[in-house]
């Protein structure tokens, strides 16, 4: 599976241009975008990860037998995805039906470039997952077929947590205290070369060997979570309104655990390395892991056995606990030639069905978008011995993610002014109202 494969909305791990979460690594293009000529019952699906082609082979192979049209994959790298799709819809060359973001669908939907799901799809809509299909719903009108969705959970280290004494059934954080199980936890879990831990005498930072928690300029698995779960809005309609008195306060946590409390490790390396933390984590150097499903294949092979991981629930606020929900939809190219509008059609249909989606979940690619092939992707893992049912819990009280016709370019603005909070350049003070004005200028 790839580095950092669901998705979904934008920056998610990194913050810089184009490192969604779900970025797959590059690989050539299968396929050229466009279908067979006029009578051909042929179909081009666009996607950008490697790792769930297997799947979809799979699905349309199925969806073949059944229906007659064959379904040509172009798989185009998340690196150049974003470029070269706004030039194939431009040209007529976009496929027939294609992998959509969050950032990204309502751009197109308003540009007339999407089918209106809920006018080709006639069946299977009540089985799909809610949190998706609210987060691509624009003014009561559904742009896309719910196909992978992700929350957020702790992976932590059984060995480091137990010899620490540390409870992670229920950590919580709480910025306006003076200290809360999350910061005494991490404190507990975080040595430097002589095995003390922060706060005793002859500390060294410098010299750590073993780090705590993760806090870092994550939108996806902590600024987001840590913001509402602190009580703090990320957008009002499509304007950001994070700059608020809760959202300051996030902030100040956030980078505090990173340069105050020195329990997560320097925003030097994170910012430059969305997966540096993961790999501290594998390695065994990262006690309390806050991410999504979207590692746990990259951590279950990282590990290889070398130690024994688990999850448990996301850290909670003082508004509990907030999980960004992201996911990956299937669209419909309204601007098809008629003669493959039929096609497309059965093919959502197809997508959004459990028969559909099922070797996704077969193959532990994502959770699915229909709930009725989840049951695959969690006995997937089960046999793994890992328990995900976590993650499904998490998405029931979900944290909102970015919307807008422009919600890139806010994200392009505000993720540069918030590493340099987490580095210690900029107050939270100072840093948070900077990026509301410059994001909300990049969205007007």
């Amino acid at each position: 599976m790839m580095d950092r494969r669901t998705l979904l909305a934008s920056f998610a791990a990194t913050g810089t241009a184009g490192a969604l979460a779900a970025c797959s690594p590059s690989a050539p293009s299968r396929q050229g975008g466009g279908s067979g000529g006029d009578g051909d019952k042929s179909l081009t699906f666009r996607l950008w990860d490697e790792a769930a082609v297997p799947a979809y082979e799979a699905s349309f192979a199925a969806f073949t037998e059944q229906s007659g049209w064959s379904v040509n994959i172009d798989l185009v790298p998340w690196a150049d995805y974003w470029t070269k799709l706004p030039l194939d819809v431009a040209s007529g060359d976009a496929a027939d039906v294609y992998w959509m973001n969050s950032a990204s669908f309502v751009q197109y939907a308003d540009s007339g470039d999407l089918l209106a799901i809920d006018e080709v799809v006639t069946e299977g809509a009540d089985q799909w997952e809610q949190s998706v299909v609210d987060l691509y719903t624009r003014e009561g009108t559904l742009w896309g077929v719910p196909q992978l969705w992700d929350s957020i959970a702790l992976f932590y280290n059984v060995g480091l947590v137990e010899a620490a004494g540390v409870d992670v059934s229920a950590l919580s954080f709480d910025p306006a205290a003076a200290s809360d199980p999350l910061r005494e936890a991490a404190r507990a879990l975080t040595l430097d070369g002589e095995g003390r831990t922060p706060g005793t005498d002859g500390f060294d930072p410098d010299t750590r060997t073993q780090f705590g928690f993760n806090s870092q300029a994550d939108r996806q698995a902590i600024i987001g979570p840590f913001l509402a779960s602190n009580g703090a809005q990320w957008q009002v309609e499509d304007r950001y309104a994070f700059a608020s008195p809760e959202g300051i306060a996030a902030f100040e946590y956030m980078a505090g655990l990173v340069n105050t409390e020195q329990v997560a490790p320097s925003a030097a390396d994170t910012n430059e390395n969305g997966d540096f933390t993961r790999d501290l984590f594998t390695q065994g150097k990262l006690a309390l892991f806050q991410s999504g499903p979207y590692n746990l294949a990259n951590i279950d092979s990282g590990v290889a056995g070398s130690f024994e991981w688990a999850l448990a629930p996301m850290v909670a606020g003082p508004a509990g606990a907030k999980s960004l929900v992201h996911g990956v939809v299937a669209v419909g190219n309204a601007k098809a030639d008629d003669s493959r509008q039929e096609g497309i059609a059965a093919l959502l249909t197809w997508l959004g069905s459990a028969e559909g989606q099922m070797p996704l979940g077969e193959q532990g690619v994502a959770f699915p978008g229909n709930t009725q092939a989840q049951g695959a992707f969690i006995d997937h893992w089960s046999a793994k011995g890992v328990d995900v049912e976590i993650f499904v819990e998490a998405a029931k009280d979900p944290a909102p993610a970015d919307t807008g016709t422009r919600a890139n370019a806010g994200l392009t603005a505000v993720m540069p002014i918030f590493q340099e909070i987490f580095i210690g350049r900029l107050s939270a003070a100072e840093g948070v109202p900077q990026a509301q004005k410059e994001g909300n200028a990049a969205m007007a």
